[in-house]
């Protein structure tokens, strides 16, 4: 960076719109990395912690604006107190992989023993995710906190992972927590897109008043400028190449989207009338075995009449024959009549 002309220079004098600001990846890991003051103060937002309560904070992964490339990886990676590892993440742009990618850059961070070392070496580790996107369409939060836990339970299996989302577009929905902890503060810092905005801002908060003079210095050098907008075109034509590419799938893909959406019309239509025509034929089946229901009681009940009649036939051959019993003692005993 070409400091020579910025010299006795400051972002208290500029006016106009801030053309990179906190939301440039590029822009926040340079001035977390230069001004400590600022990153304890961020970090104890995202944490909920007091100042007091960081004796130490180490940029892992430091840049040099002299040879970055555009593609370069910007998120930011801290040991704080010697003893936890944390990773921030700048996502202002629509990415349908970005839950498990956040997820990767988490296990990425968290893994940071050798092969062979003890597992008491690995340290709590929590990813910070700072977005302008909708995390959950259906469920919109400002601030917004992940762990593995038991689905039944809630108790968490570890504490020692963790993933945090803070939705710079939802700041309405920041709750006394996130305000007393100010992170709706931060969320306006990172949102401010002119220099007035952010004057109004960082008036009074010499670690804010130093974040703008390095924004600005970032501004304002030919060299850095340069490699900032060989990141946002870069970004630009990844986005670009995204939607050409889904358009044209798009574009292939519909006519044939349509006509299978028309078979499976056609397809539902003949299902229905195969069932209409199954239900009527099971009405049929049904009316038909009531008629052989119907009928089976009939024969049962003229089975039963034809019984009675031939025990009625058989009382009176009975008869007869006790009749011609009694006639044939009469005979014996009188004779012929």
């Amino acid at each position: 960076m070409n400091k020579s002309k910025l010299n006795n220079r400051s972002y208290q004098n500029a006016t106009g719109t801030i053309e990179f600001s906190l939301t440039s990846d590029l822009v926040l890991h340079y001035v977390m990395q230069q001004s400590k003051r600022a990153l304890i103060r961020l970090v104890c937002s995202l944490k909920g912690i007091k100042i007091s309560d960081v004796l130490d904070i180490k940029v892992e992964n430091p840049i040099d604006l002299n040879s970055l490339k555009k593609e370069t990886v910007m998120d930011l990676k801290l040991l704080l107190n010697n003893g936890e590892i944390l990773n921030i993440e700048l996502q202002m742009y629509t990415d349908k992989y970005w839950i498990p990618r956040s997820v990767l850059y988490l296990c990425r961070a968290y893994d940071c023993i050798k092969e062979g070392d003890n597992y008491s070496l690995l340290k709590p580790t929590t990813h910070f995710c700072i977005t302008n996107q909708d995390l959950f369409l259906d469920s919109p939060e400002f601030y917004s906190k992940f762990m593995l836990l038991n689905t039944k339970t809630f108790k968490p299996y570890t504490k020692n992972i963790a993933l945090n989302v803070l939705q710079l577009n939802h700041t309405e929905l920041a709750t006394d927590d996130d305000i007393a902890n100010d992170l709706v503060y931060w969320a306006k810092l990172f949102n401010a897109t002119t220099w007035e905005e952010f004057r109004v801002l960082a008036k009074d908060n010499e670690a804010i008043e130093e974040v703008g003079n390095l924004i600005y210095t970032i501004n304002t050098d030919d060299q850095t400028r340069e490699i900032l907008e060989g990141q946002r075109r870069y970004r630009e034509q990844s986005a670009s190449q995204y939607v050409a590419g889904y358009t044209d799938a798009e574009e292939k893909l519909n006519p044939i989207i349509e006509e299978q959406g028309k078979m499976l019309a056609d397809n539902a239509d003949t299902m229905a009338k195969q069932k209409e025509t199954i239900a009527q034929k099971n009405e049929t089946i049904a009316q038909k075995d009531q008629t052989i229901a119907d009928m089976n009681a009939t024969i049962t009940n003229k089975d039963q009449t034809i019984s009675d009649m031939n025990a009625t036939i058989t009382n009176k051959y009975q008869t007869i024959s006790d009749m011609n019993a009694i006639l044939q003692k009469y005979k014996e005993k009188y004779g012929e009549l």
